[in-house]
């Protein structure tokens, strides 16, 4: 059986603000973006428990380009994206 993935508000903005940023940046670099985001999340779909748990609930995928962690959950048969994170960032504000 397959997982169902389910994207939150939050990880859907966190990637909007990285592709709108990548884009001032150089234009098209936010498509990059995106596909090394949807390239991480097939292989998440596939292989949810190969990515590091780092408490109890939550696991962290990097993006194989940018550097960005895909934070999820995993319950049941479904996974949850709850963030995308900037390892650029204070590592506190991982969600």
């Amino acid at each position: 059986m397959g997982f169902k993935l389910k994207i939150s508000v939050k990880a859907r903005l966190d990637v909007q603000e990285a592709m709108d940023w990548y884009n001032d940046q150089l234009p098209e670099l936010g498509i990059r973006f995106l596909i090394d985001f949807r390239s991480t999340i097939a292989y998440i779909t596939e292989n949810p428990y190969s990515f590091r748990k780092f408490d109890d609930n939550n696991r962290e995928a990097g993006l194989k380009i940018f550097s960005y962690l895909i934070i999820y959950k995993i319950e049941d048969f479904k996974i949850t994206v709850l963030g995308v994170f900037n390892t650029h960032q204070n590592p506190t504000k991982k969600p």
